[in-house]
């Protein structure tokens, strides 16, 4: 970054309140000083910095920005609230392997929710909501949740909703194991389908993807979920999709309770 773009994101991030202001309508100093309830010198001292980089201008009416102040705030504002959402989702980006294949741009519009106190089962909540209320589901799951089980095979056995599953191979024993009726139920049931995949270690992620439209990540810990991001953005269903299909061309499809 040269040193004229640092200085020019320098300006922006000091007078962002004001560029806000001049951007609801082209305004005089003396409104500008009401509005900001600052100083008459505060404000000419800002507007003479935002004119020498050319966001603002004087015009017949008062100050207005230029067509480069527009398109560089825009810019800038993009700039910000994706650095916000991350901020709001380190928590869970700080347990992914760091070579995890998501772009920022991918979590742009993220609502992110923390297994946090009074509501600690509040992202596994939002899943089993998303799975309630849409009529496709698919997902990638490494661990089992008890109660997200107990929906989705609901869904499968009595709503109808189409799943499909990727499941790795130490989960399917588990499930054997410790849900084989539900189990039995999901691989004889025509709107359900079950892919066994090769285990991804580290991975901490489930990947869900409701009526192609809405995505759903569920960080998790050694099984206990720290928390979710749900997605809607354009970009973000690509990326989930991109995901399962890979997931699809490299599972098989268990047909049985034994394969």
């Amino acid at each position: 970054m040269s040193s004229s773009e640092r200085t020019l994101l320098e300006k922006l991030l000091r007078r962002t309140e004001l560029i806000e202001r001049v951007g609801e309508g082209i305004v005089e100093k003396r409104e500008l000083t009401e509005r900001l309830d600052v100083s008459r010198a505060t404000v000419d001292r800002a507007v003479r910095e935002l004119e020498s980089a050319d966001v603002l201008e004087r015009t017949d009416e008062g100050y207005a920005l230029t067509l480069f102040g527009e398109l560089a705030y825009a810019e800038f504002r993009r700039l910000v609230d994706r650095f916000e959402t991350l901020d709001r989702a380190r928590e869970l980006l700080v347990l992914l392997p760091a070579g995890f294949e998501i772009e920022p741009e991918v979590l742009d519009g993220a609502e992110v929710v923390l297994a946090e106190r009074p509501i600690p089962h509040e992202p596994l909540d939002r899943f089993e909501e998303l799975i309630e209320t849409h009529d496709r589901t698919r997902c990638y799951m490494p661990v089992a949740f008890p109660s997200s089980i107990a929906v989705l095979h609901r869904r499968i056995t009595t709503g109808g909703t189409e799943v499909e599953l990727f499941l790795d191979g130490p989960l399917v024993d588990r499930l054997r194991a410790n849900y084989d009726d539900e189990l039995g139920d999901a691989l004889a049931a025509e709107n359900a389908t079950l892919r066994r995949i090769p285990p991804e270690r580290g991975l901490g992620v489930v990947l869900a993807l409701f009526d192609e439209r809405v995505v759903w990540i569920g960080v998790h810990d050694d099984g206990d979920v720290r928390g979710s991001i749900t997605l809607e953005a354009d970009r973000a269903t690509e990326w989930a999709r991109a995901h399962l299909d890979r997931y699809r061309e490299t599972g098989g499809e268990i047909t049985s309770p034994e394969s």
